[in-house]
């Protein structure tokens, strides 16, 4: 029998795509595994590593939309509290971001995109010294 059920696997991904943490969701939950648990279910299957994968990346989705919710809200009217209360944004907001980067390097369909540029010599020059890229000084 698994350690964890693909119901209990279900709704745990539904949940972490909601926002919440693997860790919350499995306290609030009675019938759920411990969070442990979980974490060894996703490394030994890889049908659940993808699962888990794409609801990390939804719930970094969510983040870019509390993220942008975080900045345009309006500060408070003390110019103290106000300054505390941007030092708070930026804070959660850098967190957020390096997040976001560490689940979804490669975007929410987790595909490298191919930004190929066609190929070609650059010139610079000043003064009476010329540098082209890819020539080689050696």
């Amino acid at each position: 029998m698994p350690r964890v059920s693909k119901k209990q696997f279900a709704y745990i991904c539904d949940e972490l795509a909601n926002g919440k943490s693997l860790i919350t969701i499995c306290k609030e939950t009675k019938d759920l595994p411990h969070f442990r648990t979980i974490l060894r279910h996703v490394q030994d299957s890889d049908e659940a590593y993808t699962q888990y994968r794409r609801a990390r990346s939804l719930q970094c989705e969510l983040m870019r939309d509390q993220i942008i919710e975080l900045v345009e809200a309006p500060l408070p009217a003390d110019k103290g509290a106000a300054m505390a209360e941007v030092g708070r944004r930026r804070l959660e907001v850098e967190h957020k971001d390096k997040y976001i980067r560490q689940l979804q390097p490669s975007g929410i369909r987790d595909q490298i995109e191919d930004n190929k540029q066609s190929s070609g010599q650059i010139t610079l020059s000043w003064g009476n010294a010329e540098v082209s890229a890819g020539e080689d000084k050696g």
